[in-house]
């Protein structure tokens, strides 16, 4: 092992130790939130394997859509997310808000170029983990995919492998994961906007769809994600706030036009 192989490991273990509140989660199932889904899933992903997606139509590229259900999927569970790529990550923090996702949690890292698979090996044996997210632009061979998936089962950490890329969306290859998904907008129904008798969208719907379930049955759901992003109201001067007139402007005085004009 190289040292700057080493001084990375150290440093993601010094980082997860850093994560407070965190109790390893037993064994089990990982919700995503939606019933149906759970139902069909016997209870959630399975906790200590890997699970593909990807995108659809122009998101293949982006999978901004399969990166916010990840995202929505993680924020039930406690502990550190290693999110890895080999390129430049292009993490929108409004996005994983939105999701629900504690960005505190993450801990974000950038594999050197052809290293991304030795590092998520590394990474899913680190028990103190709760999950991997690696976003791949190129495709793992089945053996890679293999001592992946074993490495993730003998430690208990879930890996979520994002794949951005329109070729790999169109053919993906074969692997060993648990589950594949595919996550696409479609189209929102419209409502009655009574203020202006005009149809309206209603908020954004996605078509979730499971492609691979190597111990159950497969399905699509039309879903609306929930959108964990909080308002807050604004004070409001008492005098606006009320409605009230202004008090009529004091009368311009000789100082204050020469203030002006020496200004």
């Amino acid at each position: 092992m190289t040292h700057a192989k080493m001084d990375t490991l150290a440093l993601l273990r010094d980082k997860i130790r850093r994560i407070e509140g965190f109790e390893q989660t037993a064994a089990g199932r990982l919700s995503t939130g939606i019933p149906a889904i759970d139902a069909c899933l016997h209870g959630g992903l399975t906790r200590g394997g890997l699970h593909e997606f990807f995108g659809a139509g122009s998101d293949r590229s982006l999978a901004a859509r399969p990166t916010r259900f990840i995202a929505s999927i993680l924020a039930r569970t406690d502990g550190p997310v290693i999110w890895a790529s080999e390129e430049h990550l292009d993490l929108s923090a409004a996005g994983i808000r939105r999701s629900g996702l504690n960005l505190g949690r993450l801990i974000c890292v950038t594999a050197i170029k052809g290293g991304l698979t030795a590092l998520c090996e590394d990474v899913v044996r680190e028990r103190g983990v709760c999950a991997l997210v690696a976003d791949y632009r190129t495709p793992l061979s089945l053996t890679e995919s293999r001592r992946l998936h074993l490495a993730a089962e003998k430690s208990g950490v879930t890996g979520f492998l994002i794949f951005r890329s329109a070729a790999l969306a169109a053919a993906p290859p074969t692997s060993a994961s648990v589950t594949r998904w595919r996550v696409a907008g479609t189209p929102s129904p419209l409502s009655d906007d009574t203020a202006s008798y005009s149809p309206v969208a209603s908020s954004e719907r996605w078509a979730v769809d499971l492609l691979r379930h190597r111990s159950g049955s497969l399905g699509t759901w039309l879903i609306n994600p929930a959108d964990h992003v909080q308002t807050h109201s604004l004070p409001v001067a008492p005098a606006l706030a009320d409605r009230a007139l202004a008090q009529a402007p004091r009368s311009i005085q000789a100082s204050d036009r020469a203030g002006a004009l020496r200004a």
